[in-house]
C-alpha cells in the first residue's frame, strides 16, 4: 500500500504545484488571459502545463537559474525555474513520507517522473509543433531520459525523507 500511496501523492502534489507556479508565473507577466485562451485553443497545451518541469535535466533547471540571475532577474521565468525545482522537490518529499519504506518511497517518486515524461513524450508525438524547434523521436527519448534522470535525481530526496525503519 505505500508504494501506491507515494505515487498518488506525489503525483498529486507534482501536478498541483507545477500548476500553481505556472498560474503566478503568468500572474506576475500579466498574460494569464493569453495563457487561458492558448488552453482553450489548444487543449494539450494543460499537458506541458502540469508536466513541464520533466522536459528540463535537474542540473540544466540549475544552470537556467544561474543564467536568469546573471542576465538580469526576469521575476516571470525566475518563478517559473524557482518551481521547475520545488515541484519535483516537493513531489519527492511527500512520496518519501507517504511510502511505508524505502521501496515504495523512491518507486512512489520515479513511477510519478516516468509517468510525466511519458505524457510529454506522448504530447511530442501527438503535438511535435507546440515544442521549439518541432519535436523529432531525438525529442521523445531525450524527454524519457530526463523522466528517468529526474526519478533518480529527486528519488534520492525521497530516500532521505522516508520514515525510519528498525530491522
Amino acid at each position: 500500500m505505500g508504494f501506491g500511496k507515494a505515487f498518488g501523492f506525489s503525483l498529486l502534489a507534482y501536478i498541483g504545484l507545477n500548476f500553481l507556479f505556472i498560474i503566478i508565473a503568468y500572474t506576475i507577466e500579466g498574460t494569464l488571459n493569453g495563457l487561458f485562451s492558448a488552453i482553450s485553443a489548444n487543449p494539450l497545451m494543460i499537458l506541458t502545463i502540469l508536466f513541464g518541469p520533466v522536459i528540463y535535466f535537474p542540473g540544466e533547471v540549475f544552470t537556467l537559474l544561474v543564467n536568469q540571475f546573471q542576465l538580469g532577474i526576469v521575476a516571470s521565468l525566475l518563478i517559473q525555474f524557482i518551481g521547475f525545482i520545488v515541484s519535483p522537490f516537493v513531489g519527492a518529499l511527500v512520496a518519501g513520507r507517504m511510502g511505508e519504506n524505502k521501496g515504495g518511497s523512491f518507486g512512489g517518486w520515479f513511477l510519478t517522473s516516468v509517468v510525466s515524461g511519458v505524457a510529454m513524450a506522448i504530447l511530442a508525438y501527438i503535438e511535435p509543433l507546440m515544442f521549439i524547434p518541432p519535436a523529432t523521436t531525438t525529442t521523445m527519448i531525450l524527454v524519457l531520459i530526463s523522466g528517468i534522470a529526474m526519478g533518480i535525481f529527486y528519488g534520492c530526496f525521497a530516500l532521505l525523507f522516508t520514515k525510519t525503519e528498525y530491522y
